[in-house]
C-alpha cells in the first residue's frame, strides 16, 4: 500500500498540482480589526484553520495554501491569526506568493 501511495504521489507531482494546507479567500483580510474582529467572525469567514495552537498563552490560528509544480511553488498565502483571551484578534499576519 505504501508503494502505491508514493507512486501516485509522485505522479501527480510530475504532471500536476500538487496543494498543501486548504485555499482561503484573502479579499476579507484587509477587514480584520485588532481588539474589535472575533474569533466567531474569523470562522465563519475562513472556516477551520490548518493548525491551532498558542503563542504566549494566547490561542493561534493559522490558514495556509501552498500550490507545489513540477517547477517548484506556484502560490503560496498564509494567514496567522492571535487571538486575545476575551475572543478578539490580537495581530495578525497575512503573506502572499
Amino acid at each position: 500500500m505504501g508503494k502505491k501511495l508514493f507512486f501516485l504521489l509522485l505522479l501527480l507531482f510530475l504532471f500536476g498540482c500538487v496543494p498543501v494546507g486548504r485555499d482561503f479567500p484573502t479579499v476579507p483580510i484587509q477587514d480584520i480589526q485588532p481588539n474589535v474582529t472575533t474569533k466567531n467572525r474569523i470562522f465563519a469567514v475562513f472556516g477551520e484553520p490548518v493548525e491551532r495552537g498558542f503563542d504566549t498563552g494566547d490561542e493561534t490560528w493559522t490558514y495556509y495554501h501552498y500550490v507545489y509544480t513540477p517547477g517548484g511553488i506556484q502560490t503560496q498565502k498564509r494567514l496567522h491569526v492571535v487571538f486575545n483571551q476575551d475572543g478578539t484578534v490580537r495581530s495578525y499576519s497575512f503573506s502572499s506568493k
